[in-house]
This record gives structure tokens, C-alpha cells and sequence, in this order.
């Protein structure tokens, strides 16, 4: 019974926790479209500007740092309680059960879940390098078409954001380019070609949206999601009359 409700109480205490985390994260973004930041980083160059921004361990190493927080919290659990409970059954039964096989069979819950916090921080370090790389890649492609300075100018212009609920992506219409801090995207509206919504089933009838950005600057499309589909639909709207917005600039500049 003791374990039991140790075992439930981490359990809850992480769920709190968690949810502490997406509310800070959330703050964190919002703090950063609305440029409350330092004004040294307001002073850097674009690529180091944008890299201080958009960097994914910015807005996820609260998170890994909780996960870490448990993975150690029930592996101390499993060690020690599982170490102290097998002495008091060895005492108290002639069973040649040995301590692995006890504690396998006696901690099935705290295992599952140190299970899952393992490998959640696995592969939040696999998905921090992963996008890290991409946010270098997109700001180096940027920085060869000569669009980054303006796109630092953009960003710095207080802009439309459109704000996507507690675990949603909120998003920054600027005069040439959309922004999305996590994860880090900059598209500038000339390299639009389509913008679609598709809709991904989920377990036990659940669905998610995203906004599916194709480029004509690229094969691979940016799919964004989003809980709702009406979010969805509010960003394509928004994105195709921005896109015709600056197609109508250009067309000016060129009569």
C-alpha cells in the first residue's frame, strides 16, 4: 500500500509539475513575440539574434529538467525502497526469489514509468539536435537570399500575433514573413505556393490540424499543428492574404 501511494503521489506531482511547465513555456514565447527581451540580444547580428530566439532548448530545457527531476526521483525509489522491501520479504520467507527478478515483478508500475520518463528525455535530446540543425540550415538559406536582415527588421515591428491556446504554437504575422517560435520557423510570404489544412486521425477517434505550408523554395512542405481546426483555418486565411499583399507590392515595384 505504501508503494502504491508513493507511486501515485510522483505521479501526480509530475502531471503538476508538467502542466507548471507548458504555463512557463507559454509566458516565455509570449514574452519573446511581444519583445521583452534584453536589449542587448536586440543589438546582435540577425543569425545570432534568431539563434538566441528560436534555439529549442529556449523553451524545452524546463521540461528536461522535470523529466530528469523524476528519472531520478523513481530510479532512487526503485533502488532503495526495492532494496529494503527484498530484505524484509528475504527475512520473512525461504523464497530464492533474487533482488532483480523481486523488484521486476514487485515495481511493475514505477519501472513503466521510469520506463517512460527515460525514454521521453531520449528522445527530447534526439528531437533538440534534430531541430537545432534545421533552425541553422533555414537561417543559413535566409542569410543567402539576403532576407535575414529584413527579417530581423520584421520581427522587432510589433505585428499581429495570433495566440493558439496553452499547447498551441502562437504565431507572428509580420509585414513580409510569419514567425513561429516553437518550433522555429521564419517564411517569408513571397515563397508561399499553397497553404492547405490536413487533418491527422489519432488514437481512440481523436484528431489533430495542421497548417500545411508548401514552398516554392522547396520539396518538403512545413506542417504546423494545431488542436483546432479553426485555428487552422483563421492562419491559412491570414497567410493567403499576406501572400497576395506582398504579391501586390512586388508587382508595384515592378511596374
Amino acid at each position: 500500500m505504501d508503494l502504491m501511494l508513493t507511486t501515485f503521489f510522483i505521479f501526480i506531482l509530475f502531471i503538476f509539475l508538467i502542466c507548471s511547465v507548458f504555463i512557463i513555456r507559454k509566458r516565455l514565447i509570449k514574452k519573446a513575440m511581444l519583445l521583452e527581451i534584453d536589449e542587448d540580444l536586440k543589438n546582435l547580428e540577425p543569425k545570432e539574434f534568431f539563434l538566441n530566439i528560436l534555439k529549442r532548448e529556449k523553451f524545452s530545457k524546463i521540461i528536461n529538467y522535470v523529466e530528469f527531476f523524476f528519472f531520478l526521483l523513481v530510479t532512487i525509489l526503485i533502488v532503495f525502497q526495492g532494496y529494503q522491501e527484498y530484505i524484509l520479504f528475504k527475512e520473512e520467507s525461504d523464497s530464492s526469489i533474487n533482488l532483480i527478478s523481486f523488484i521486476l515483478d514487485k515495481f511493475k508500475i514505477p519501472i513503466f514509468i521510469w520506463f517512460v520518463v527515460s525514454t521521453s528525455l531520449l528522445l527530447a535530446l534526439l528531437i533538440k539536435k534534430r531541430e537545432n540543425k534545421r533552425i541553422y540550415e533555414m537561417l543559413d538559406e535566409l542569410e543567402k537570399s539576403k532576407l535575414l536582415k529584413s527579417a530581423q527588421v520584421d520581427f522587432m515591428i510589433p505585428n499581429k500575433i495570433v495566440e493558439t491556446g496553452l499547447l498551441g504554437n502562437d504565431i507572428k504575422f509580420g509585414s513580409k514573413f510569419l514567425f513561429v517560435l516553437y518550433p522555429g520557423y521564419i517564411i517569408p510570404y513571397c515563397w508561399l505556393n499553397d497553404v492547405k489544412i490536413i487533418e491527422n486521425p489519432g488514437r481512440y477517434g481523436s484528431k489533430s490540424h495542421c497548417v500545411n505550408i508548401i514552398l516554392k523554395t522547396s520539396s518538403k512542405p512545413i506542417n504546423i499543428t494545431f488542436a483546432k481546426k479553426e485555428i487552422c483555418e483563421k492562419i491559412r486565411e491570414l497567410l493567403l492574404k499576406k501572400y497576395k499583399e506582398q504579391k501586390r507590392q512586388n508587382n508595384r515595384q515592378n511596374i
